[in-house]
Protein backbone atom coordinates (compact mmCIF):
# COMPACT_ATOMS: atom_id res chain seq x y z
CA UNK A 1 0.00 0.00 0.00
CA UNK A 2 1.10 3.58 -0.63
CA UNK A 3 2.65 5.51 2.24
CA UNK A 4 0.71 8.31 3.91
CA UNK A 5 1.82 11.85 4.67
CA UNK A 6 0.46 15.16 5.91
CA UNK A 7 1.29 18.86 6.11
CA UNK A 8 3.14 19.61 9.34
CA UNK A 9 0.55 21.94 10.85
CA UNK A 10 -0.78 22.19 14.41
CA UNK A 11 -4.26 22.99 13.07
CA UNK A 12 -5.00 25.32 16.00
CA UNK A 13 -4.15 22.73 18.67
CA UNK A 14 -1.81 23.58 21.55
CA UNK A 15 1.07 21.30 20.57
CA UNK A 16 4.83 21.67 20.48
CA UNK A 17 6.67 20.61 17.34
CA UNK A 18 7.84 17.46 19.09
CA UNK A 19 4.35 16.61 20.33
CA UNK A 20 2.96 17.04 16.83
CA UNK A 21 5.69 14.94 15.23
CA UNK A 22 5.17 12.14 17.75
CA UNK A 23 1.40 12.26 17.29
CA UNK A 24 1.66 12.04 13.52
CA UNK A 25 3.92 9.00 13.79
CA UNK A 26 1.74 7.39 16.48
CA UNK A 27 -1.43 7.58 14.38
CA UNK A 28 0.44 6.06 11.43
CA UNK A 29 1.72 8.77 9.09
CA UNK A 30 5.02 8.06 7.32
CA UNK A 31 5.95 11.42 5.81
CA UNK A 32 5.29 15.14 6.14
CA UNK A 33 5.88 18.43 4.37
CA UNK A 34 5.75 22.09 5.29
CA UNK A 35 6.46 25.51 3.86
CA UNK A 36 10.06 26.45 3.13
CA UNK A 37 11.89 28.11 6.00
CA UNK A 38 14.95 30.20 5.08
CA UNK A 39 16.25 29.65 8.62
CA UNK A 40 18.52 26.61 8.40
CA UNK A 41 18.54 26.13 12.18
CA UNK A 42 14.74 25.72 12.21
CA UNK A 43 14.87 23.21 9.35
CA UNK A 44 17.68 21.33 11.06
CA UNK A 45 15.63 21.10 14.26
CA UNK A 46 12.67 19.72 12.31
CA UNK A 47 14.92 17.16 10.61
CA UNK A 48 16.20 16.02 14.00
CA UNK A 49 12.65 15.61 15.28
CA UNK A 50 11.70 13.65 12.18
CA UNK A 51 14.67 11.30 12.59
CA UNK A 52 13.91 10.80 16.27
CA UNK A 53 10.32 9.79 15.58
CA UNK A 54 10.84 7.84 12.38
CA UNK A 55 9.20 10.32 10.01
CA UNK A 56 10.41 11.25 6.51
CA UNK A 57 10.68 14.95 5.65
CA UNK A 58 9.44 14.43 2.12
CA UNK A 59 9.08 17.91 0.63
CA UNK A 60 8.82 21.64 1.15
CA UNK A 61 6.41 24.07 -0.44
CA UNK A 62 8.26 26.93 -2.11
CA UNK A 63 6.87 30.45 -1.59
CA UNK A 64 4.13 31.16 -4.12
CA UNK A 65 3.18 34.78 -3.49
CA UNK A 66 4.66 36.80 -6.32
CA UNK A 67 5.05 33.77 -8.57
CA UNK A 68 3.56 35.64 -11.54
CA UNK A 69 6.64 37.87 -11.66
CA UNK A 70 8.63 34.92 -12.98
CA UNK A 71 6.86 35.35 -16.32
CA UNK A 72 7.70 39.07 -16.54
CA UNK A 73 10.84 40.98 -17.45
CA UNK A 74 12.55 42.69 -14.56
CA UNK A 75 14.18 42.39 -11.16
CA UNK A 76 11.18 40.90 -9.38
CA UNK A 77 11.23 37.89 -11.69
CA UNK A 78 14.97 37.50 -11.25
CA UNK A 79 14.61 37.71 -7.47
CA UNK A 80 11.88 35.06 -7.41
CA UNK A 81 14.01 32.76 -9.56
CA UNK A 82 16.94 33.21 -7.17
CA UNK A 83 14.68 32.40 -4.23
CA UNK A 84 13.58 29.13 -5.85
CA UNK A 85 17.25 28.19 -6.17
CA UNK A 86 17.66 28.93 -2.46
CA UNK A 87 14.84 26.48 -1.77
CA UNK A 88 16.61 23.86 -3.89
CA UNK A 89 19.78 24.46 -1.87
CA UNK A 90 17.87 23.86 1.37
CA UNK A 91 16.37 20.63 0.04
CA UNK A 92 19.81 19.42 -1.00
CA UNK A 93 21.34 20.38 2.34
CA UNK A 94 18.74 18.53 4.38
CA UNK A 95 18.01 15.58 2.10
CA UNK A 96 14.49 16.68 1.17
CA UNK A 97 13.49 15.11 -2.12
CA UNK A 98 11.35 17.71 -3.83
CA UNK A 99 10.04 21.26 -3.63
CA UNK A 100 6.50 22.09 -4.67
CA UNK A 101 6.08 25.11 -6.93
CA UNK A 102 3.15 26.88 -8.56
CA UNK A 103 3.37 27.90 -12.20
CA UNK A 104 0.98 30.83 -11.58
CA UNK A 105 -1.69 32.10 -9.19
CA UNK A 106 -5.10 33.61 -9.95
CA UNK A 107 -6.66 34.40 -6.55
CA UNK A 108 -9.94 35.61 -8.12
CA UNK A 109 -10.68 35.40 -11.82
CA UNK A 110 -13.82 36.34 -13.73
CA UNK A 111 -14.34 33.82 -16.50
CA UNK A 112 -16.28 36.35 -18.57
CA UNK A 113 -13.41 38.84 -18.74
CA UNK A 114 -10.42 38.96 -21.07
CA UNK A 115 -7.74 36.57 -19.98
CA UNK A 116 -4.90 34.45 -21.20
CA UNK A 117 -1.81 32.57 -20.17
CA UNK A 118 1.08 34.45 -18.59
CA UNK A 119 3.46 31.94 -20.19
CA UNK A 120 6.50 33.66 -21.70
CA UNK A 121 9.91 32.68 -22.98
CA UNK A 122 11.73 34.47 -20.18
CA UNK A 123 9.60 32.76 -17.55
CA UNK A 124 10.09 29.34 -19.11
CA UNK A 125 13.84 29.93 -19.26
CA UNK A 126 13.86 30.89 -15.59
CA UNK A 127 11.94 27.77 -14.61
CA UNK A 128 14.29 25.69 -16.74
CA UNK A 129 17.29 27.19 -14.96
CA UNK A 130 15.72 26.27 -11.60
CA UNK A 131 14.94 22.72 -12.75
CA UNK A 132 18.51 22.27 -14.00
CA UNK A 133 19.94 23.76 -10.81
CA UNK A 134 17.76 21.52 -8.63
CA UNK A 135 18.50 18.40 -10.67
CA UNK A 136 22.24 18.94 -10.28
CA UNK A 137 21.65 18.84 -6.51
CA UNK A 138 19.52 15.70 -6.52
CA UNK A 139 16.30 17.65 -5.99
CA UNK A 140 13.19 18.05 -8.16
CA UNK A 141 10.77 20.91 -8.53
CA UNK A 142 7.23 19.48 -8.41
CA UNK A 143 4.88 21.63 -10.48
CA UNK A 144 1.50 21.68 -8.74
CA UNK A 145 -1.81 22.14 -10.54
CA UNK A 146 -3.49 25.32 -9.34
CA UNK A 147 -5.91 27.60 -11.19
CA UNK A 148 -6.04 26.99 -14.96
CA UNK A 149 -3.59 24.06 -15.27
CA UNK A 150 -4.29 24.04 -19.02
CA UNK A 151 -2.35 27.30 -19.34
CA UNK A 152 0.99 27.94 -17.63
CA UNK A 153 1.40 24.45 -16.13
CA UNK A 154 0.77 22.54 -19.35
CA UNK A 155 2.99 24.84 -21.40
CA UNK A 156 5.75 24.71 -18.79
CA UNK A 157 5.75 20.92 -18.50
CA UNK A 158 6.00 20.60 -22.27
CA UNK A 159 8.83 23.15 -22.36
CA UNK A 160 10.84 21.30 -19.70
CA UNK A 161 10.17 17.94 -21.37
CA UNK A 162 11.45 19.20 -24.71
CA UNK A 163 14.68 20.28 -23.05
CA UNK A 164 15.25 16.95 -21.34
CA UNK A 165 15.09 18.34 -17.80
CA UNK A 166 13.24 15.38 -16.28
CA UNK A 167 16.04 14.93 -13.75
CA UNK A 168 15.08 18.24 -12.16
CA UNK A 169 11.29 18.41 -12.40
CA UNK A 170 8.14 16.44 -11.79
CA UNK A 171 4.46 17.16 -11.27
CA UNK A 172 2.27 17.20 -8.20
CA UNK A 173 -1.41 16.24 -8.25
CA UNK A 174 -3.44 18.42 -5.91
CA UNK A 175 -6.77 16.62 -5.95
CA UNK A 176 -8.67 19.41 -4.22
CA UNK A 177 -7.46 21.96 -6.75
CA UNK A 178 -8.50 19.70 -9.60
CA UNK A 179 -12.02 19.68 -8.11
CA UNK A 180 -12.51 23.42 -7.51
CA UNK A 181 -10.42 24.60 -10.48
CA UNK A 182 -11.93 22.37 -13.17
CA UNK A 183 -10.48 22.20 -16.67
CA UNK A 184 -10.80 20.14 -19.83
CA UNK A 185 -7.57 18.18 -19.30
CA UNK A 186 -7.09 14.64 -18.07
CA UNK A 187 -4.41 14.78 -15.37
CA UNK A 188 -3.00 11.31 -15.99
CA UNK A 189 -2.73 11.88 -19.74
CA UNK A 190 -1.10 15.29 -19.50
CA UNK A 191 0.99 15.11 -16.34
CA UNK A 192 0.91 11.56 -14.99
CA UNK A 193 4.24 10.29 -16.31
CA UNK A 194 6.04 12.96 -14.27
CA UNK A 195 4.00 12.57 -11.06
CA UNK A 196 6.09 12.53 -7.88
CA UNK A 197 3.73 13.84 -5.19
CA UNK A 198 0.17 14.53 -4.08
CA UNK A 199 -1.76 17.05 -2.00
CA UNK A 200 -5.00 15.53 -0.80
CA UNK A 201 -7.94 17.43 0.67
CA UNK A 202 -11.61 18.05 -0.10
CA UNK A 203 -13.92 20.93 -0.93
CA UNK A 204 -17.32 21.59 -2.47
CA UNK A 205 -16.28 22.34 -6.02
CA UNK A 206 -16.60 25.63 -7.82
CA UNK A 207 -19.36 27.67 -6.19
CA UNK A 208 -19.81 30.24 -8.97
CA UNK A 209 -19.20 28.99 -12.53
CA UNK A 210 -18.34 32.54 -13.58
CA UNK A 211 -15.61 33.03 -11.00
CA UNK A 212 -12.49 31.01 -10.22
CA UNK A 213 -11.37 31.82 -6.68
CA UNK A 214 -9.20 30.26 -4.02
CA UNK A 215 -12.09 30.85 -1.59
CA UNK A 216 -13.46 27.54 -2.91
CA UNK A 217 -10.22 25.74 -1.99
CA UNK A 218 -11.34 24.89 1.56
CA UNK A 219 -8.90 22.05 2.43
CA UNK A 220 -11.30 19.98 4.55
CA UNK A 221 -10.70 16.32 5.38
CA UNK A 222 -11.01 13.88 2.46
CA UNK A 223 -14.55 12.52 2.04
CA UNK A 224 -16.11 15.53 3.82
CA UNK A 225 -16.68 17.46 0.58
CA UNK A 226 -18.02 16.53 -2.86
CA UNK A 227 -14.87 15.18 -4.50
CA UNK A 228 -15.15 11.69 -6.03
CA UNK A 229 -12.20 9.81 -4.53
CA UNK A 230 -12.82 6.72 -6.60
CA UNK A 231 -11.90 8.81 -9.63
CA UNK A 232 -8.84 10.10 -7.76
CA UNK A 233 -7.77 6.52 -7.06
CA UNK A 234 -8.24 5.58 -10.71
CA UNK A 235 -6.22 8.61 -11.81
CA UNK A 236 -3.34 7.74 -9.49
CA UNK A 237 -3.37 4.13 -10.70
CA UNK A 238 -3.22 5.30 -14.31
CA UNK A 239 -0.25 7.50 -13.41
CA UNK A 240 1.56 4.50 -11.93
CA UNK A 241 2.02 6.55 -8.78
CA UNK A 242 4.15 4.99 -6.03
CA UNK A 243 4.74 7.95 -3.69
CA UNK A 244 2.79 9.13 -0.64
CA UNK A 245 -0.86 10.00 -0.22
CA UNK A 246 -0.10 13.34 1.38
CA UNK A 247 -2.87 15.30 3.07
CA UNK A 248 -2.89 19.10 3.00
CA UNK A 249 -5.47 20.15 5.58
CA UNK A 250 -6.69 23.40 7.09
CA UNK A 251 -8.97 22.75 10.07
CA UNK A 252 -9.01 26.42 11.08
CA UNK A 253 -9.34 28.16 7.73
CA UNK A 254 -11.76 31.10 8.20
CA UNK A 255 -12.22 29.98 11.82
CA UNK A 256 -12.57 26.41 13.07
CA UNK A 257 -14.93 24.56 10.76
CA UNK A 258 -18.09 23.53 12.64
CA UNK A 259 -17.79 19.80 12.08
CA UNK A 260 -14.25 19.73 13.51
CA UNK A 261 -14.98 21.98 16.47
CA UNK A 262 -15.25 19.15 19.00
CA UNK A 263 -12.21 17.24 17.74
CA UNK A 264 -9.21 17.04 20.01
CA UNK A 265 -5.79 16.63 18.39
CA UNK A 266 -5.69 12.84 18.78
CA UNK A 267 -9.04 12.40 17.10
CA UNK A 268 -8.36 14.86 14.29
CA UNK A 269 -5.05 13.36 13.19
CA UNK A 270 -6.21 9.76 13.67
CA UNK A 271 -9.28 10.48 11.55
CA UNK A 272 -7.09 12.18 8.94
CA UNK A 273 -4.83 9.14 8.76
CA UNK A 274 -7.78 6.76 8.36
CA UNK A 275 -8.96 8.75 5.39
CA UNK A 276 -5.50 8.80 3.81
CA UNK A 277 -5.38 5.01 4.18
CA UNK A 278 -8.84 4.73 2.59
CA UNK A 279 -7.61 6.60 -0.49
CA UNK A 280 -4.42 4.54 -0.58
CA UNK A 281 -6.57 1.42 -0.74
CA UNK A 282 -8.59 2.91 -3.62
CA UNK A 283 -5.29 3.17 -5.52
CA UNK A 284 -4.57 -0.57 -5.30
Amino acid sequence: MLKTGINFSKQGFALSDEELMKLLRDVGFDTFFCGWNPDDSATDALCELAARHGMVYESVHAPFRGISHIWEEGEKGDAYTAQLKQVADSCHRFGIGYMTVHAANAPRFNNNGPHGSKFSEIGAQRFASVAEYAGERGVKIAIENVEFPDREMLSLVRYLEERGLQQGFGTLYDVGHWHCYPCRLDFADCFGKHLIGTHVHDNFGIQDPQVITWDDDSHVLPFDGTLDYRKVGETLKRCGFSGSITLELSRTRDGTLPWYKDYDADRFYADAHERAVHLAKLCE
